[in-house]
């Protein structure tokens, strides 16, 4: 999930309005600064809060956490992060007091978010408000790395683009930070603290950088070595190639498969997940004008086809960046043909009472239903059923339906499953949904097709 939480926080960022200053207008924490006498390098326990003259704010040993900016308004002080835990920007005030090289922080009050709600992975003693504490000054607990990253003449940028800048140790990654572009010229500037005791005077470190938007890469610099002096590493520039192949004209079948927009080429099995710029719009466009739950829609879409990160942790999944789209009438797929299932022999795991989601996975107690050897068999989510069934063409008609009787602690969603089968007229499968109407023409349930 880590490669999957990273995109989420990159879209966070960007939509945010808000970010990382330019760290090559603010000498780094380390150095002693005229400008605001909190920069520095504050240790309090296990916590390091890593706070530039410009405002700039990094929490280097702080895995579920990225500092993004501080500011001090008499003895308050409010600190603004990307949480990846809640996939989004957090921000907390505390009351704060400096003498000399001493930093307390309290929290303001009790509903301050305390580090337990992380579970194991917590950095502060068990229920201490988050940046609370008694720090200490200490510049030495850490390293910095500097740079720039240069983008390849005349390159356009895609819409809430950010950058992520890594630095590896043979391989590993040690540190990785988001970081809003702010570029001058073809340039954008990035600055990376590290925990000093995290890197080893016997291991080949390296840095590298991707600029991503709409969950796909756009540009990225080759893994590059790094040379070390006494702060850390030496300054350096990362030229960053583009990831892009030329745009291309797609036609396919925008579906959903449990909840998430999938576009489906006409006339093959290739299935993409939707990203880039005018994805997000794509999608809107189309569920404004469904007749009912997960209708498809044939698109023809300009776009960029690319890897992204998958949902499990080291995985891709092939993906379109889409740039524009044009849509055809709803119901037109006479000559865009996608896979499709059958009535029978298919699990149907049920995704929609009416225009209501339910909830519904792979797993045997989900709601489903079944059609083989001329009979209905399901499951409600607690008791099974069977009965039998009536269709012909587009009729199906359900008939004298048994359920057993178990007792279970919420049975309305069952309930509500048993109507919708009794009320049911005629149906339609469309690729692999399947949709229930009643004889209003109204749909009653729908679902997603699991093959048996």
């Amino acid at each position: 999930m880590k490669q999957y939480a990273l995109i989420l926080l990159t879209a966070a960022l960007a939509l945010s309005g808000c970010g990382d200053s330019e760290p090559a207008t603010s000498a780094p924490a380390t150095e002693a600064s005229s400008e605001n006498p909190l920069s520095g390098v504050w240790v309090e326990a296990e916590q390091v809060l890593v706070l530039e003259s410009n405002g700039d704010f990094y929490l280097p040993n702080d895995p579920l956490r990225q500092g993004l900016s501080w500011e001090q308004q008499g003895n308050q002080f409010t600190f603004r992060y990307l949480d990846s835990n809640a996939l989004r920007i957090e921000q907390r005030t505390v009351e704060g007091m400096q003498q000399g090289d001493t930093l307390t922080l309290t929290a303001q009050d009790a509903t301050q978010p305390t580090d337990t709600d992380n579970s194991d992975t917590s950095q502060d003693e068990p229920g201490t408000p988050l940046f609370t504490g008694t720090f200490e000054r200490d510049n030495a607990v850490v390293g910095y790395l500097s740079g720039q990253v240069q983008l390849p003449e005349n390159a356009t940028l895609p819409d809430q683009a950010v950058l992520t800048v890594t630095l590896l140790a043979d391989d590993d990654i040690v540190l990785r930070r988001v970081i809003r572009l702010d570029v001058d010229g073809n340039r954008s500037s990035f600055r990376l603290y590290y925990p000093a005791a995290a890197v080893k005077t016997d291991k080949h470190y390296q840095v590298s950088s991707q600029i991503l938007a709409g969950g796909g890469v756009f540009f990225q610099s080759q893994n590059t070595d790094l040379t070390r002096n006494r702060d850390g590493f030496d300054t350096l520039t990362l030229p960053l190639d583009p990831v892009m192949t030329d745009s291309e004209t797609l036609r396919g079948a925008l579906v959903w498969q449990r909840a998430n927009p999938v576009f489906i080429l006409c006339n093959s099995d290739q299935r993409l997940q939707v990203s880039g710029p005018q994805g997000s719009a794509l999608v809107d466009d189309i569920r404004k004008v469904m007749a009912y739950p997960q209708q498809p829609r044939i698109a023809t879409i300009s776009g960029i086809r690319r890897k992204i990160p998958g949902e499990q942790d080291g995985t891709t999944q092939a993906a379109v960046a889409v740039e524009s789209y044009t849509l055809d009438e709803v119901n037109a797929f006479t000559d865009c043909q996608i896979p499709g299932a059958q009535l029978t022999n298919t699990r149907w795991v049920l995704t929609h009472l009416g225009e209501q989601a339910v909830d519904a996975d792979a797993d045997s107690a989900a709601p489903h239903l079944t059609f083989t050897d001329g009979q209905a068999r399901g499951n409600g989510g607690c008791n099974g059923f069977q009965g039998g069934y009536q269709q012909e063409e587009a009729v199906l008609r359900f008939q004298s339906l048994t359920s057993t009787e178990m007792a279970c602690p919420a049975l309305e969603t069952e309930q509500a499953f048993h109507e919708a089968l009794n009320q049911t007229d005629h149906y339609r499968i469309e690729g692999e949904l399947l949709t229930l109407f009643d004889d209003k023409g109204e749909p009653v349930a729908s679902f997603q097709a699991l093959y048996l």
